[in-house]
Order: C-alpha cells, then structure tokens, then sequence
C-alpha cells in the first residue's frame, strides 16, 4: 500500500516538473497558460457577480406572473361592477320596492302601518300586535334563537321579531294571512296558532302570528 502510494506521488511530481520546464522554456506554452487561467478567473468573478442579478430577474418575473394573475382577477371584478352598474341603472324604478321589502334599517311604525292596512282591508279586528326589542340608533348585534325549529334568516340578515294577534272570521283571517305572505314588507311567518270560541249570537275565530322581519343594518 505504502509502495503505491510512493510510486503515484513519484510519477505525478515528475510529470509537474516537466509541465515546470516547459513552462518556464516556452513562451507560447507560458501564453497560453495564462489565458486559460485569466478566462477561469473571469469566469469565476462573472459567476459571483452575476448570481444576484440573476436571482434579482427571476424574483421579478415571477412577482410579473404573480401582478398579471391580480390584474386579471381585478379586471373581471371591474367588469363585474360595470355590469351590476348597468343592472342599478336598468332597475332604478324598482329601488325604492326593494328596500320598502328589505330595508336597511328597522322600520317598526312603517311595518305597524302595513299591518294596520291589511287588518283594515281583510275586515278583521287587530287586537294586538308586539314587536321584539329593537335597537334604533348604535350597533345592532344579533341575538341567538332559542328555538332551534327556526331556521336563520338568508343572507345572515338581521331580523325584527314580531306577533300579530287578530279575530275575526275563518274567511277574513284566511285572506288576512295571504296578504301577510305577499306584503311588500317582508316577513318570514314561524308559527300561527288558532284558537275558536262560540258565543250567543256567532263563533269568533282568533289567530295569532308569530314571525320575523328581516333587514341589512347596511348603515353601520
């Protein structure tokens, strides 16, 4: 092992002083070394100076990729706004309806109004109507249902519970309901509970609705 190792370093330490003599004997050898070397050398330099701007110019394209990707995206929304735009301008004559239907805020004496109408209009004898505990000016927070059987409102809306108790006969309390489905208030009706007595002279018929008004609160 020892032998090889001495016959190896033997054989390359001649050929480096041949390599040597020749260097130091030809002048063209001597040239030709020193190019090679420079050209390593600049390529070396080049490497590690060209390492961060090329690093530098791949962050940049890629962060482009990134920019043209929201650019798209921000262009459809645009285009998306421009429409609804279009939509608003076409359904101008109908924006006063729809908030009439789903205010922005809670309305109680206009909901009161409507309620007093149809009473008025179906012939039945408003006897009571209740609305739950409303917050008319600050921020308005969502109270959690206690009855599990009522579903929330669409939307995440907020909602204006009420209960409206009429008498009156089978016929006017039956249309007094459908107007109730088709007011241009909305209102989801959770439960109705009828109750019928008879006295000397005819038989009264009194129903109570239970339900809930939704609005936005897209004034906060």
């Amino acid at each position: 092992m020892a032998t090889g190792w001495r016959s190896s370093y033997y054989r390359y330490r001649e050929l480096f002083l041949n390599v040597s003599a020749l260097y130091k004997k030809r002048a063209d050898l001597r040239a030709f070394l020193e190019i090679v070397l420079s050209i390593i050398a600049v390529m070396v330099f080049l490497l590690f100076a060209l390492k961060p701007t090329a690093l530098t110019i791949i962050s940049l394209i890629q962060q482009i990729k990134e920019e043209k990707v929201i650019l798209s995206s921000l262009t459809k929304k645009v285009g998306d706004l421009q429409k609804a735009n279009v939509l608003l301008v076409q359904n101008q004559n109908y924006i006063g309806n729809i908030n009439l239907a789903v205010p922005s805020t809670p309305n109680p004496e206009n909901f009161a109004k409507q309620i007093q109408g149809l009473a008025a209009k179906n012939n039945v004898n408003l006897t009571g109507l209740t609305l739950n505990d409303l917050i008319l000016m600050g921020t308005i927070k969502k109270v959690a249902a206690t009855n599990r059987e009522i579903s929330p409102l669409p939307e995440d809306a907020y909602e204006m519970g009420y209960s409206i108790s009429i008498k009156g006969d089978f016929v006017s309390i039956s249309n007094f309901l459908k107007d109730l489905e088709n007011l241009r208030i909305i209102s989801a009706v959770d439960a109705i509970t009828i109750s019928s007595s008879v006295t000397d002279t005819e038989r009264v018929i009194v129903a109570v609705i239970s339900g809930r008004a939704p609005f936005l609160d897209t004034e906060k």
